[in-house]
């Protein structure tokens, strides 16, 4: 069995297909449409003849598996297809392979969890939302089950160099460690949430004040406050980010604020951090993030997983109860 990228010649033949298995080039994911004749593909062969497709999308430095088919060929042409992705995750620095499918699917839970996958995060009531897009989803699926539900599942990609399992992150090149900020590191914390909250803006679409920045009225609250907590991420002794957490008034502990600057994303450095901040308090947690935030969305799941030492709650809460609308993971550390 060869597998190899998919080109201009077989887009018609994949549009086709996609048609016929899925109803339409259009797949419903996470709230959003996407056409999948248009995306990346691999296709598998064997003497020449295709016996299986996969399409991806790459973001976020993630890649997610929007569809994936077997044609009745041999066994393993999914594996194939899956290992395929994997390997170009590997290659191009991805720190994860991901995927959502529909509460009904239990051949593809079975399926993917056999291949390492877990299960990272339930998006409840994501398919009723999603038919609003695509009409033609069926309201009844696989063994009579009534499909209402996404389910997300995650396989993490070790970086280059580093030995382990799912659970491994970092690249070995330097140590990430959390430093806890003190009152002479407030205005270092100012300046690197400016940069944080510029982010925030290109789905938010805060604007600056009129003297060029952007409002965080809790600056002074994690020096005043004993519930507040504020820490510099290092990699390597550079200054690389920070993560500020607050306690709830339900006693949980709630990821406020993280941030890892640019240049040293997609190294492992956000989720070993992440890893340091949940294993030095444990107990109950929350993390939220906005459901704009695509990047967000594709990487505390996976590390929420990873961290979590029991079933992990996921909804997803609109104003009143939150300022923007936001899933929430709910999760316990030891």
């Amino acid at each position: 069995m060869e597998v190899r990228d998919a080109t201009s010649h077989d887009r018609a033949w994949l549009a086709g297909v996609l048609a016929q298995r899925w109803g339409s080039t259009l797949i419903a994911r996470r709230g959003t449409l996407v056409d999948a004749g248009e995306l990346p593909g691999l296709v598998a062969e064997i003497d020449g003849e295709a016996v299986g497709f996969a399409t991806y999308e790459e973001a976020g430095g993630m890649i997610e598996i929007v569809t994936l088919d077997a044609l009745g060929g041999p066994r393993g042409v999914g594996t194939a297809l899956v290992e395929a992705l994997v390997a170009r995750a590997g290659e191009r620095h991805c720190s994860r392979v991901w995927l959502v499918t529909t509460n009904d699917n239990l051949q593809a839970l079975r399926f993917y969890q056999r291949r390492g996958f877990r299960l990272a995060c339930l998006h409840a009531g994501a398919v009723d939302r999603a038919r609003a897009l695509k009409p033609g989803i069926p309201v009844v699926g696989s063994g009579g089950l009534e499909i209402h539900d996404e389910i997300e599942l995650a396989r993490e990609i070790p970086p280059a160099g580093v030995a382990g399992g799912a659970g491994a992150g970092g690249d070995a090149a330097g140590e990430v460690v959390l430093e806890r900020v003190a009152e002479p590191g407030k205005a270092v914390l100012a300046r690197l949430l400016q940069l944080y909250r510029h982010d925030f803006s290109a789905f938010r679409h805060d604007e600056v004040a009129e003297d060029g920045t952007f409002a965080y009225r809790f600056l002074d609250a994690y020096f005043l406050e004993p519930e507040r907590e504020a820490w510099f991420i290092r990699h390597a002794g550079d200054l690389a980010g920070f993560a500020m957490t607050r306690t709830t008034p339900g006693g949980a502990t709630e990821v406020a604020e993280f941030f890892v600057l640019r240049a040293h994303r997609r190294a492992g450095v956000g989720r070993r951090a992440a890893g340091e901040l949940f294993c030095g308090r444990p107990g109950r947690w929350e993390v939220a993030f906005d459901v704009a935030n695509e990047e967000a969305a594709r990487f505390w799941p996976a590390v929420v997983a990873s961290a979590a030492t029991g079933p992990v709650g996921c909804t997803r809460e609109a104003p009143p109860a939150r300022t923007h609308e936001q899933v929430v993971l709910r999760f316990s550390t030891r």
